[in-house]
């Protein structure tokens, strides 16, 4: 992969990620795993190596079971990438697996467009009700959405919650700088990456993440009342993860995420994270 222009699955044999890595390609080279619509092809072929401008697709948001647990789904954010750097549009993909390997379609090629609020991109899981939510970092917070899975690719089935003010949901998102829509509010940096989950040990759900701030580590909150739009708690240290101690340039780790499939009894979470701009890292928290 050179400068983002290409982008890559692997996949875990079983619930142990250490051993059991799959990758997929030949000659140490990925298969591209989402692929790229035209005009995104010829946009980074005429301009990469002028200008370093390309357009590349971040696949930095959870992936979801859905249907009989045999597709899952993501939201995935789509951007020009170098001196024109901005936001395009967000992609809906479906994700499945057979012995080949794993296959990604782009259902919606161009899902939400830049300038609204960007549900999916940070992440998604399914409700207490069966619903798929997606969540969005707006106005220093996290917003959310819902929609039955089988309309997943239809905007206009969606419905927004007004925060927990107003405790109700609507046809229409709210204002992307409204902080009242935000089911909990960090702060101005936040952003980053994490994960929204039903644990079975706690019987609520919990929301895991780097909060934007450069201190590499993990933070948690719980549902109150075991709602994703209700109460939740406030901010507390989960797990510091340690900068690559021989890269100034790049000291600060990113994309952190909670695996809870790992352990489906939700005694330990796996979380990971990207260290060092080149490698990904693996911790078991162990709840007592």
């Amino acid at each position: 992969m050179t400068g983002f222009t290409s982008n890559s699955i692997a996949y875990y044999l079983d619930n142990d990620p250490t051993p059991q890595f799959q990758d997929f390609g030949k000659n140490e080279v990925p298969n591209l795993a989402v692929p790229w619509l035209e005009a995104e092809s010829n946009y980074t072929a005429e301009n990469f190596d002028k200008n370093g401008n390309r357009v590349v697709i971040w696949p930095g948001s959870s992936i979801t079971a859905i249907h009989d647990g045999n597709t899952g789904i993501a939201v995935w954010g789509v951007a020009i990438w170098g001196p024109a750097g901005k936001g395009l549009y967000n992609t809906l993909v479906t994700i499945t697996v057979n012995e080949t390997g794993p296959h990604i379609e782009r259902t919606v090629p161009e899902f939400i467009q830049a300038g609204y609020i960007q549900y999916g991109n940070w992440g998604s899981t399914i409700g207490a009700s069966g619903k798929l939510l997606l969540f969005a970092a707006s106005a220093g917070g996290l917003k959310v959405a819902r929609v039955d899975p089988k309309d997943a690719t239809d905007l206009t089935k969606y419905e927004y919650y007004l925060g927990p003010t107003n405790k109700t949901w609507s046809a229409t998102p709210p204002p992307s700088n409204s902080t009242e829509a935000n089911l909990f509010t960090v702060g101005k940096w936040f952003g980053g990456s994490g994960d929204v989950f039903w644990s079975p040990h706690h019987r609520t759900f919990l929301c895991v993440y780097f909060n934007g701030l450069p201190d590499n580590t993990f933070y948690i909150r719980y549902a109150l009342d075991g709602r994703v739009a209700g109460s939740w708690s406030e901010e507390q240290v989960l797990y510091k993860t340690a900068p690559a101690p021989n890269d100034p340039g790049d000291p600060f780790n990113y994309a952190g995420h909670a695996n809870p499939t790992w352990d489906p009894s939700g005694t330990t979470l796996g979380l990971s994270w990207s260290y060092g701009g080149a490698w990904t890292q693996v911790a078991t928290i162990t709840w007592v």
